[in-house]
């Protein structure tokens, strides 16, 4: 059976995400995983989410992507052993050294490479099968071809997003540095971290969504063209089937920061669409059409209202960046 990975950006959406028939509901703690911290949990809230899955028979896996420094490693690590003595299944990280560091404190705990991995070719999934992963996200500009090659690489377990694959070239989450440049500012001390400054990569705020606003582009007299970074994507309808037929065990809803309803209704539909598959009771796609319609509207409508609430809080870096004094 297909895995079907949930996000949990509170209580009540961990809590829906379960009742749904998610496998597994994904949470980070605040300060330590790349989302604003509306969309992050308290070490009390995630006590709670593992012990409300596992009463039902699933599971929470725990994100702790971004780039710990050396003097945060202590913390870190104490981080890693508090949700594993809560019951967690897992983590999904990010930085080679703290999966490395994790498999060694957990051998029998199930490890994520996070989207910020940034994997760029199939031979990737080798290397962070060797450094101890269990489970590797590919990107959604990925397709079937792509997906056999890390198959024949690698037998590390392979994780999509529910997206369609749209080949627009290489936007690599997690080595993005765009939001820095709109904003610096410093991470209130919460949750066994202490102050830092910089970039979401490093938890210290959040991703602004650079790459899906309109920008307008000039060249030389020509007039401005107003146009995206990269394209918007779609829900995944027409490839599951093929995709489950390639091997692929785990299939991810991102969206923490949506609306608890919106996911709610998600893992519902793809939890209906991945169990007609397997048992084989319903092998057509095309008979949820008009229920992905409505969903990918939804879904275009709340993308649009969180980006939109991203950058107004995003201020230029020449603004908000501290100012040294000069000799």
């Amino acid at each position: 059976m297909p895995t079907l990975l949930a996000p949990g950006g509170s209580r009540e959406m961990a809590a829906a995400a379960v009742d749904e028939g998610a496998d597994v509901v994904y949470v980070g703690p605040l300060g330590w995983s790349r989302r604003p911290a509306e969309s992050e949990m308290t070490d009390d809230d995630i006590k709670s989410a593992i012990d409300y899955a596992g009463a039902r028979g699933r599971q929470v896996r725990i994100v702790l992507n971004t780039f710990p420094s050396t003097f945060e490693m202590d913390d870190f690590l104490a981080k890693v052993q508090r949700y594993a003595d809560y019951g967690c299944s897992g983590f999904i990280v990010t930085d080679p050294g703290a999966i490395a560091l994790i498999r060694r404190m957990l051998p029998e705990t199930v490890i994520h490479v996070s989207i910020g991995s940034g994997i760029t070719n199939a031979w990737d999934a080798r290397f962070y099968r060797d450094l101890g992963a269990d489970m590797i996200i590919l990107p959604y500009r990925w397709g079937e071809t792509e997906v056999e090659q890390v198959s024949r690489c690698s037998d590390i377990g392979l994780e999509v997003f529910l997206f369609e694959t749209i080949q627009t070239g290489k936007i690599c989450p997690g080595k993005c540095i765009m939001s820095s440049y709109l904003k610096y500012r410093e991470w209130l001390p919460a949750e066994g971290k202490g102050e830092s400054f910089g970039s979401a990569n490093r938890g210290a705020k959040e991703c602004y969504r650079v790459c899906q606003v309109q920008w307008d582009f000039t060249s030389g007299s020509e007039a401005a063209q107003s146009l995206k970074l990269r394209r918007d994507a779609r829900l995944m309808l027409d490839q599951l089937p093929r995709m489950l037929a390639l091997g692929v065990e785990c299939f991810k809803l991102s969206g923490r920061e949506r609306p608890t309803p919106m996911i709610r209704d998600l893992v519902r539909f793809y939890r209906k669409v991945l169990d007609g598959i397997v048992d084989g009771s319903r092998l057509d796609m095309g008979v949820y059409g008009e229920d992905l319609a409505v969903l990918r509207s939804r879904w275009i409508v709340e993308k649009n209202k969180r980006v939109d609430n991203l950058m107004s809080r995003a201020t230029p870096a020449e603004v908000a960046a501290p100012r040294w004094g000069t000799a």
